[in-house]
């Protein structure tokens, strides 16, 4: 699986979907959002879905409730799902500000995401 006609692309690395969103995210990108997130948990060629937010610059309520929505439908499937940074300034105080910052699965960097994800592959 790999796209990145939009803001958002989407590869994959091992059995893991990385989606990789860029620059600003409001409400008019909620369609790209929502069809590649909902793309990624339905794919049977992953096992485990990293979100790199690094290149994010602006993020509003409407991604951030996708990423809870996309967060839920993983742990239904039991399909493990981690967020990674470096976060920009705006990104990691909409998370912090809001709590989400304790209640999504967050590691600094895309190493830290890849390792924590192979580790919950193990039996």
């Amino acid at each position: 699986m790999t796209s990145g006609g939009g803001k958002i692309s989407v590869d994959q690395q091992e059995r893991v979907a990385v989606v990789a969103p860029r620059g600003e995210l409001d409400l008019h990108d909620l369609t790209e959002v929502v069809d590649t997130l909902t793309r990624v948990l339905t794919d049977t060629s992953t096992d485990a879905t990293l979100i790199d937010l690094s290149q994010l610059t602006f993020a509003d309520s409407a991604f951030l409730n996708q990423l809870l929505v996309t967060f839920s439908g993983h742990t239904v499937k039991r399909r493990p799902l981690v967020l990674c940074g470096p976060l920009q300034e705006s990104v990691e105080r909409l998370l912090r500000v809001t709590g989400t910052d304790t209640i999504l699965p967050l590691v600094p960097g895309r190493q830290d995401a890849l390792a924590r994800l192979r580790a919950s592959e193990t039996p």
